[in-house]
């Protein structure tokens, strides 16, 4: 193997002794359960030593694998990349979770300096031509070799992997590529860091107790905490966080303050300044459709789209654009609904009528949700404690899936907020689950789930590790902490997730559950919602934090009523709309080299849609941490994708006698799905769960949008 592309830079492990810190980050993992995280050892410090140190060892290693005089064979190649990759991975997977979660001190300067070690060896590694062509001499003799089905599957997913990150361009491209995913790996870490900096500082000041007139008194409480904390008795703060916000929006009744909080909200990511990522969506766009050009993809839409079930930016498109038309409709609806009752609440008090604007739309939604199903965001929080919730989730995990959770003492984490569980199936350990799940300085905001160890069976069994990650306010010291509706199924959503992580039946993790379909990825999460509406489970768990008693009946009835009629995500404006940017953005991304103001272009797009006035994005480019941080770009249309599909299993299961817990169905999904992976194309896997292709108009029934 060569030695062009990236090298481990002198200020981030020059050869010589490591620290203890260091060297017990690069040991295989102590502790139960085939070994957890060491992240009491975790510093900046040695994660900055130990992680070049891992990636100079894997490039060793590669290298003598592509210099074998051995002839190439399933094992002594694809097989020994595989297991070849396992310490770099674990190590990475790690760090990263210490710089979304832990980003205080020297972390953040660390987390950007480490960002482009792992992307650009992993291109160093595609592009090296000795070791593409052992991969593709496996490759060329995979029908002939004896290979089982997961054997030949795991060659031809590295072998398109490889040709995907340029493996047979020639060298100039290759190292025009290279330098391109070393800078586009540093400026997604600066978004983030961007965000995430820019966001634990800032906060909307109230000094009159009025000015929260509505707002019930735990945010009340949070936000007399939160000026306290940060020197301000007296004062009210509401923290840019969406936990603090949300509430805000739609419980305030003095629309100035409303505004104040949303104009905050709203700008985050696009104030001028250190922290502005503007400009950074600006070369992002760039770099990736000059990436996307080398590639020989008409734009960077155009190739990601290839390698999922959507195929083309044109058929994602088209299902965005005919949601958006159902939609739309029954929005423009609500709007007329929402103004009416603006109208009708001025002329009551004697103040003028005013035109709606996007700080409105919660509050009067809260409104009108509570004029017409009598149901109050606050008094339904009343049953939603946090344990309760975890109890339903793995009570339904059990139920279904036959699953336990045994909470694990003394391991080592990032904060004592942090629990651990060990997740049994038939009495044996299966994976483990970490619950990160409060707000505290230095988190990435949101929720999500992170894969600290991949599943594998090849080489002796290794169980996995799921951590998700949220980010509650933490609760009045002697109080429990209670969930908004939203928070409750983010909590499932994301626990869907980590089912998919846990039950992962792959032999090999490039085969597993995070290597699907980008458009797949989401259907276990958005699925695993349904639980939660479920009556059974709500019986059993909503219960009132004070009184134990039960969610009444009348209240479920009139819950359920409200949900249909708000409808999820996927089928929401903000949402839609979002998506449609992401993917306009990303076809503009065509390597010409014509500059992109991701912000006009925005605007305009939500110009041409007929988005209403009083309307809002749940993501704006210069705060989309999905598109420009995470793996969705040009893939946020994926969540409507996986919602369709999940609404065609929702309505499989509900078919079955046993319903949501019905044995015979349960059993059939984890196989073709949960446990499946990417062990076969996402398409086949869907269709060998139902027989068929998904079914598109199982969500519009859902919510009588035909």
């Amino acid at each position: 193997m060569s030695d062009r592309g990236a090298g481990v830079p002198a200020d981030l492990g020059a050869p010589g002794a490591l620290s203890p810190d260091a060297r017990a980050l690069l040991a295989p993992w102590p502790g139960p359960c085939g070994g957890l995280p060491p992240f009491d050892r975790a510093t900046p410090a040695a994660l900055a030593e130990a992680l070049p140190h891992a990636v100079a060892a894997r490039r060793r290693a590669v290298r003598a694998l592509a210099d074998s005089a051995e002839p190439p064979t399933f094992d002594n190649t694809v097989a020994a990349l595989e297991s070849g990759a396992r310490a770099l991975r674990d190590l990475h997977a790690a760090a990263m979770s210490v710089a979304s979660t832990a980003s205080v001190g020297d972390m953040p300067g660390v987390a950007q300096r480490l960002a482009p070690l792992v992307p650009a060896l992993e291109l160093e590694i595609a592009h090296d031509r000795a070791l593409f062509a052992r991969v593709d001499a496996v490759w060329r003799a995979r029908h002939a070799a004896g290979l089982d089905a997961q054997q030949r599957r795991l060659v031809e997913v590295l072998h398109r992997r490889l040709l995907r990150a340029g493996a047979a361009l020639d060298d100039a491209a290759q190292a025009r590529l290279r330098a391109i995913d070393a800078r586009l790996a540093v400026l997604r870490s600066r978004f983030d860091q961007n965000l995430l900096a820019e966001q634990s500082g800032q906060v909307t000041w109230f000094t009159e107790e009025a000015e929260l007139d509505g707002l019930p008194p735990a945010q009340r409480q949070a936000a007399a905490e939160a000026a306290r904390a940060r020197g301000r008795a007296g004062a009210w703060a509401i923290p840019n966080q969406r936990p603090a916000v949300w509430p805000f929006l739609q419980h305030a009744n003095r629309r100035e303050g409303r505004e104040a909080v949303w104009r905050l909200w709203n700008g985050r990511g696009a104030n001028p300044g250190p922290h502005d990522n503007r400009p950074l969506v600006a070369e992002i766009l760039q770099l990736r459709g000059e990436r996307a050009r080398l590639l020989g993809a008409p734009s960077h839409a155009h190739w990601v789209l290839a390698d999922r079930m959507a195929g083309h930016p044109d058929c994602a498109l088209a299902t965005l654009h005919r949601t958006w038309a159902s939609v739309l409709a029954a929005t423009q609806r609500q709007v007329a609904d929402y103004q009416a009752l603006a109208d009708a609440e001025a002329d009551v008090a004697g103040r003028p009528r005013h035109a709606l604007a996007p700080w409105d739309r919660l509050h009067l939604a809260e409104r009108l949700r509570r004029q017409r199903f009598d149901i109050d965001s606050g008094q339904v929080m009343q049953y939603l404690s946090l344990e309760r919730m975890l109890e339903a989730m793995f009570w339904a995990a059990g139920r279904v899936h036959g699953l336990e959770f045994a909470a694990l003492q003394g391991v080592p984490v990032l904060h004592p907020a942090v629990r651990v569980f060990e997740v049994r199936r038939d009495g044996a350990p299966i994976g483990v689950l970490y619950l990160d799940l409060f707000q505290r300085p230095g988190k990435m905001h949101g929720s999500h789930q992170h894969r600290l160890r991949a599943a594998e069976s090849f080489e002796g069994r290794v169980l996995p590790v799921s951590s998700i990650v949220s980010g509650v306010p933490p609760p009045a010291e002697g109080r429990p902490a209670l969930l908004p509706w939203e928070y409750a199924n983010v909590l499932f959503h994301e626990f869907g997730h980590a089912l998919h992580m846990l039950l992962d039946g792959a032999r090999y993790p490039s085969l597993g559950s995070l290597q699907v379909a980008w458009d797949l990825v989401e259907l276990p999460s958005l699925l695993n919602e349904y639980w939660l509406r479920d009556r059974e489970l709500l019986r059993r768990f909503a219960r009132h934090h004070e009184t134990g008693e039960p969610m009444p009946e009348a209240l479920i009835d009139r819950l359920e009523a409200s949900l249909r009629a708000d409808r999820i995500f996927s089928v929401q404006l903000d949402y839609l709309g979002a998506a449609i940017v992401d993917l306009e953005l990303h076809l503009r991304a065509d390597g010409s080299g014509r500059a992109i103001d991701a912000v006009a272009v925005e605007r305009q797009v939500l110009e041409r849609l007929g988005m209403p006035a009083c309307w809002d994005l749940v993501l704006h480019v210069a705060h989309s941490v999905h598109c420009f941080a995470g793996g969705y770009d040009a893939g946020l249309y994926g969540y409507l994708w996986s919602d369709l599909m999940a609404a065609d299993v929702a309505e499989a299961f509900a078919a079955a006698p046993g319903g949501l817990y019905d044995e015979r169905f349960a059993r059939a999904w984890r196989e073709a799905i949960l446990s499946a992976g990417h062990s076969v194309p996402a398409d086949a896997a869907f269709r060998g769960l139902l027989g068929r292709d998904p079914d598109p108009a199982a969500l519009m029934r859902r919510f009588g949008l035909q």
